[in-house]
């Protein structure tokens, strides 16, 4: 089975990079495409079991948290290292929203 190559509509940037991410990893071959949509399929029912309700602005989500799941799964990063760098990646986008609000507000005289 080969990777959707219909046109995707994404809500947020890091959503594409989720989207490009997984295509990249298989094609480099970590992971073949039914491995990626089996692992997908089980985040996305593990999540509707946790009480997801599934009106699709989760569904990237899904898409990382499978990234997270394979890559974990061969030893390429454990939960630590991934906790950490997610932590990090939002203390820099809440600094940024900082930033750019900072810069939208009128300056004072």
């Amino acid at each position: 089975m080969n990777p959707p190559a219909e046109a995707l509509e994404f809500n947020a940037p890091w959503e594409a990079l989720a989207f490009a991410m997984a295509l990249q990893l298989h094609q480099k071959g970590l992971f073949t495409w039914n491995e990626w949509a089996e692992t997908l399929a089980q985040v996305i029912r593990d999540a509707q079991a946790e009480g997801d309700p599934d009106l699709g602005d989760t569904y990237y989500l899904h898409w990382v948290r499978a990234l997270e799941r394979l890559m974990i799964g061969r030893g390429l990063a454990d939960e630590q290292g991934l906790a950490e760098l997610a932590a990090a990646i939002a203390d820099d986008a809440r600094n940024h929203r900082e930033l750019q609000l900072g810069a939208a507000r009128p300056q004072q005289s």
